[in-house]
């Protein structure tokens, strides 16, 4: 079910994806190899499909570029929607300050991560107490500190070594982005949609960017540098919920951090909110499902027996999956 979700076309769905999101988070390696992680878009229908394969968007003036034939990824997303949408491919170029992506795949991403850390509900509350950072470093400045403190979600993109590129959406609690010292960040691997991307790419490349958010800030926190998987008990302890921690930790070598502010941002905090303008991203999964003929009859049967379910229904569902699995971590 995990693979089955994912489509190699921009079909009907996907374009009804687009003409809903205001913004995306975008990872790219730039033309000097540097790893970037940044919001693109500001109005519903910013990216457009060029063909089945291929879509473009503009980006911010001023933004990196992609080096052509990189890896490049992308996470949509609809305020007030939980689930978000992925789609992984190569930069394919562009004019006009449009850069193009010819994709490799595309799929509905669960909607825990936006659960836990409450994204589009969290009304922010007063600025934490931010302990001082020990040793130098770029987390170290009480800007950038204060920021990981209160954020609870950021984006994080990964690569693998033949260029598969992956932008991965994380939620929790905020400061679950914890600050081990001026260079060096960890945050909790909790369950997800169990592809294992990011996990998965590290074993190969361990570069990596970042873009932390805080709810109603115009800033984005961006950092990059490289990072390994741990699963060291006493750095899960830490992170432990009602005494459940996670599986694993992903700890990052922070190597450059800023916070710079967009108007892209605007949209998210201040965008609609009204779910009979949103997109079924459940349904629209359940499309790929049913249209994945690849992996044999009892596929193709299960994909159709979902897409024919009440959309409701299948809602229900997975809003009661979403539930049971979060009280299993301990929230």
């Amino acid at each position: 079910m995990v693979l089955l979700k994912a489509t190699a076309t921009l079909d009907e769905g996907c374009r009804e994806v687009f003409a809903s999101a205001p913004a995306a988070a975008l990872g790219i390696r730039d033309t000097a190899g540097v790893p970037h992680t940044m919001l693109v878009g500001g109005t519903a229908g910013f990216a457009r499909a060029e063909s089945r394969t291929r879509l473009s968007f503009p980006v911010p003036d001023g933004a990196p570029m992609p080096a052509l034939g990189t890896g490049a990824s992308m996470v949509f997303l609809i305020p007030g929607l939980g689930e978000t949408f992925r789609l992984n491919g190569t930069a394919a170029g562009g004019g006009d300050g449009r850069v193009a992506i010819e994709m490799a795949e595309a799929y509905m991403h669960c909607a825990r991560c936006m659960l836990r850390s409450k994204l589009w509900t969290a009304v922010p509350d007063a600025p934490p107490d931010v302990p001082a950072v020990p040793g130098g470093g770029p987390l170290s400045t009480p800007r950038v500190a204060a920021f990981l403190a209160a954020s609870p979600f950021t984006f994080l993109s990964s690569r693998d070594g033949d260029e598969r590129a992956d932008t991965s959406p994380r939620g929790d609690g905020p400061g679950f982005l914890q600050v081990l010292d001026g260079a060096t960040l960890a945050l909790p691997d909790r369950r997800g949609n169990k592809r294992a991307d990011t996990l998965r790419n590290l074993m190969t490349c361990p570069d990596v960017s970042l873009a932390a958010l805080l709810p109603g800030s115009r800033e984005v926190l961006h950092l990059r540098g490289t990072a390994r998987v741990s699963t060291d008990p006493a750095l899960l302890a830490t992170m432990a919920l009602r005494d459940k921690p996670p599986h694993a930790a992903i700890v990052v070598h922070v190597e450059h951090a800023d916070l710079t502010r967009t108007t892209v941002a605007d949209v998210l905090w201040d965008g609609p909110r009204s779910p009979g303008r949103l997109p079924d991203l459940t349904a629209i999964a359940a499309a790929h499902v049913a249209a994945n003929t690849e992996s044999g009859r009892g596929a193709r049967l299960l994909g159709r027996g979902m897409a024919a379910t009440p959309g409701a229904f299948t809602r229900r569902a997975m809003d009661a999956s979403y539930r049971s699995a979060l009280r299993d971590e301990g929230y």
